[in-house]
């Protein structure tokens, strides 16, 4: 029994302040190969928060500052990723935009020398090991506590639907996996991965920390690697289920939805999102990880059977009903088209590699479609 709940200070942030953090694989620009060459980039550019390392040596993950609007923070990300392709070319080497590598294997990549990971490979062993895989994580600013079980709540059921339209890891070791977002099952492997929990309130969520650092469990809350977690020094929500999306345009429509959801979340009432079943929010999420855009879902409001982007065009309407900013949504339906003709980035790596059936060929096509240029 935990004796001592800790308090948590959530330091309080307005209301749909934005940042985002985009994990990148570093490859050779030839063969398209993973490479370790996070170190190297580091060590020539002024060090700033906004290009980091990563687990392992051949990611790098770039983050935002804080903006009020999706498209300020894409241009942001742009520039970033324009300065790290250019820095990178001193190495004959270039960024991949997937959540795990078509072809490298994890055993082959570098750890990076930082004490955290040590740590975290320490306590891991080899489920930390097999970390090859890349997300993106968006924060939403909430103004306390509360508020943010409140979203965190209402944003359950929903979920897997940023799962699906962000889809991108179709391949694991040169192997068509049948899934359209393998990552996510590497990612359960963590003792506090995996879907959240309902929460009464933030006190509740205390408690729950409380108890796994006093068991040992965590050391810190950063430790907690839900899909979707508080994160109290920021003051945000973060959403963290996504994959890395292949283009910048998917990228743009991905954070401008899930802004727009997490901001009614907070807003709303209950009847947002009614509390559904967890089984009924996994099997969604099975969905997603299997059938990504073309995944048929269940609805979380009705229970009935519908496509994703179907959904996803009544939901934009339901959001723009309760006074999510349309500027938010336009960029979303504008991206609606292109999925229902050419899917996502999962389709995109399948359809590129069944033209070509040649990895290396297949890596510098995906470099060269994903619209960062």
């Amino acid at each position: 029994m935990v004796n001592k709940i800790d308090s948590i200070p959530f330091h309080d942030s307005s209301l749909g302040t934005l940042g985002v953090e985009m994990e990148w694989m570093t490859v050779d620009a030839v063969s398209g190969q993973q490479i370790s060459a996070a170190p190297e980039l580091l060590s020539r550019i002024v060090e700033t928060p906004r290009i980091k390392a990563e687990l392992f040596t051949s990611i790098i993950e770039i983050n935002t500052d804080i903006h009020t609007n999706t498209p300020d923070a894409v241009q942001q990300l742009l520039c970033l990723y324009r300065q790290i392709s250019a820095d990178l070319k001193a190495q004959n080497a270039a960024l991949l935009s997937s959540s795990t590598h078509p072809i490298s294997h994890w055993r082959d990549q570098e750890i990076s020398d930082d004490p955290r990971y040590k740590q975290l490979l320490r306590r891991l062993c080899w489920v930390a090991r097999r970390f090859n895989i890349c997300g993106i994580h968006t924060h939403i600013g909430m103004p306390d506590g509360d508020s943010c079980i409140h979203a965190m709540n209402q944003l359950l059921p929903i979920m897997p639907m940023f799962l699906a339209i962000s889809a991108n890891s179709p391949f694991w070791h040169g192997e068509k996996t049948g899934l359209a977002a393998s990552r996510i099952k590497i990612f359960e492997g963590l003792s506090q991965g995996g879907m959240p929990f309902y929460f009464k309130d933030w006190q509740d969520f205390e408690h729950c920390a409380s108890r796994l650092k006093a068991t040992g469990s965590i050391d810190s809350v950063r430790d907690i690697w839900w899909e979707m977690r508080p994160h109290p020094n920021f003051g945000t929500l973060e959403i963290r289920i996504g994959d890395m999306p292949g283009n910048f345009a998917d990228s743009a429509a991905y954070i401008a939805y899930v802004r727009a959801e997490a901001i009614a979340a907070a807003k709303g009432d209950k009847q947002l999102t009614p509390r559904v079943h967890p089984s009924l929010i996994r099997e969604n999420r099975w969905r997603a990880c299997r059938y990504g855009m073309q995944a048929i879902m269940i609805d979380p409001l009705t229970e009935e059977l519908i496509p994703l982007l179907e959904w996803l065009e009544h939901r934009l309407d339901r959001l723009a009903g309760l006074g999510a900013e349309s500027s938010e949504l336009e960029i979303v339906r504008q991206r609606i088209p292109h999925w229902r003709q050419h899917g996502g980035g999962a389709e995109m790596q399948l359809r590129i590699y069944n033209q070509t059936a040649d990895f290396a060929a297949m890596l510098k096509a995906m470099r060269e479609q994903d619209g960062w240029k």
